[in-house]
Formats: C-alpha cells, structure tokens, sequence
C-alpha cells in the first residue's frame, strides 16, 4: 500500500508513489520550520538547515547554492501549488453554474488552513531581509494577478474589463489583501466565516465597479 507524499510544509497527499522525500524537499520543510521559529529565514545558516533536514552539511549544495536559493524556490514550489489549485477551482466552479470569486476565495482559505506555515513564510517575507525573497514573492503575486485577470477575461467576460492594465491593478490588490488575511485567518478562529465573507465581497466589489465604471465611460473617451 502506498504512503502519501507531502508538500514543503509536511501536509500530506496522496500520491500512487510511496517515496520517501527527496533531500531537496526535506531542506524546504525545515527551511520552514525555522523560519517559522525565527521569524525570518535570513536568520538561518546553510549547516543549521542541512543539520534541521537530517543531512550532512555538504548535502545541501547539491541542491541549493545558498539560502536565498532555498527561499526562491520555497515561494516557486508553493506559488505553483496554489495557482494550479485555483485556477482549477475557478474553471469548476464556472462549470458547475456556481460564482467563480466566492468559489476561488474560499478554496484560497482552505488552501491556509493545509499549509499555514507556507503562508506564514510568505506574508512576513514580503517585506523582509532578503532581496531575492522579496523580489520573488513580488512576482508571485503578478504571477496571481495575471491568472486572475485571464480567468476573469475567459470565464466570466461579463465581469472583465476590456483593458488588462487596469484589470491587472485590480487583481494585484486582490492578491496583496488575500495574502495578508491569511495572517488574521490563522490567528482568529473564531472570526474566519467573517473574513473569508469579507475577502469575497472586497474582491466582487473592486472588479463590479470597476467594470461598471468602465461601461459607463464612452468608447471614444477610453483613451483619453
């Protein structure tokens, strides 16, 4: 019987394969652990992670050439993670007649739940240390904004604006207050009905305006 695999946080998922984790994948687990006991994965040293992962400390460089390398590629594999995982759940969602953003949204918060630690890491990096990191979880969220904004252009074309620049600005903002919820999310239990109802609304209500707003405006003053 096969055992299920996990992600760089240590959730499980079932794969048909039952191997152990790579030594690149158990570096990126304790990349985590550490940060999340640091406060900041600037603060940890190439031999404390090899040491945290059960590995020799030259075992690492077969992997990483350095700690900002571990930290890009914490934020690439868990960006890709989500952005296949939404992007799925907006296409069903569609499919099956239901609202795309609440559907999206609260797939998002379940996603925070089965990773808190990768969300952790990601919204208190923003701004940290680590110029890489920073610039990488930067292109993450461009990265979110641009499937939002094509999602939006190919299944709910009713909603999308004609111009992508200002849909790419919407959806940017989306992505920056989704991320930083997440924090209240984890930390407020007893609040989290609330918050995911309020990131749903903010969402519908930036993107209805702005295309109420766009559709008021002749065509001929668009440019203008």
């Amino acid at each position: 019987m096969s055992a299920p695999a996990t992600t760089p946080d240590g959730n499980r998922r079932q794969t048909r394969s039952a191997a152990p984790p790579s030594g690149r994948e158990r570096l990126l687990r304790a990349a985590l652990k550490l940060s999340a006991q640091r406060r900041s994965i600037a603060n940890i040293g190439l031999r404390e992670l090899a040491r945290e992962a059960g590995l020799h400390h030259t075992a690492i460089y077969r992997h990483f050439k350095s700690v900002d390398d571990v930290a890009v590629t914490l934020v690439q594999t868990l960006s890709s993670q989500l952005r296949a995982d939404l992007r799925r759940t907006r296409r069903a969602a569609v499919e099956d007649g239901q609202d795309m953003i609440r559907a999206s949204t609260q797939r998002y918060f379940d996603y925070v739940l089965q990773h808190p630690q990768g969300v952790i890491f990601c919204a208190r990096e923003v701004h940290g240390a680590l110029p890489a990191l920073r610039q990488a979880l930067q292109t993450m969220l461009d990265d979110f904004a641009a499937d939002s904004a094509d999602d939006l252009a190919e299944l709910a074309p009713h909603m999308a604006l004609q111009d992508r620049s200002t849909a790419l600005v919407l959806t940017r903002m989306i992505a920056e207050h989704t991320l930083y919820a997440a924090m209240d999310y984890l930390e407020h239990p007893e609040q989290r009905r609330q918050i995911v109802h309020r990131a749903t609304l903010f969402s519908e209500w930036l993107i209805a305006g702005a295309s109420r707003s766009a559709a008021a405006v002749p065509a001929g003053d668009r440019d203008g």
